[in-house]
């Protein structure tokens, strides 16, 4: 790639700058677990399509793919 094709970014955050957020980022979780705090990891399950619009996908909520998968209007 050449430099036609990307545009530098003078702001942008480099290399040991990222590393020293990602060690804080870690040692703050360590803390915030040591003091009995959880973390909710989210799962990858898909949404079943079949009976829903990609809109109503983006823009619905729990109801609307429930009742979908019903088979309800």
């Amino acid at each position: 790639m050449t430099s036609i094709h990307a545009q530098t970014v003078f702001d942008a955050a480099t290399a040991p700058q990222k590393a020293a957020e990602a060690e804080q980022l870690a040692a703050d979780v360590a803390a915030f677990r040591k003091a009995g705090g959880k973390v909710q990891v989210l799962g990858t399950t898909g949404i079943d399509k079949k009976g829903i619009s990609r809109r109503q996908v983006v823009e619905g909520g729990a109801e609307r793919r429930k009742a979908a998968k019903a088979g309800k209007p």
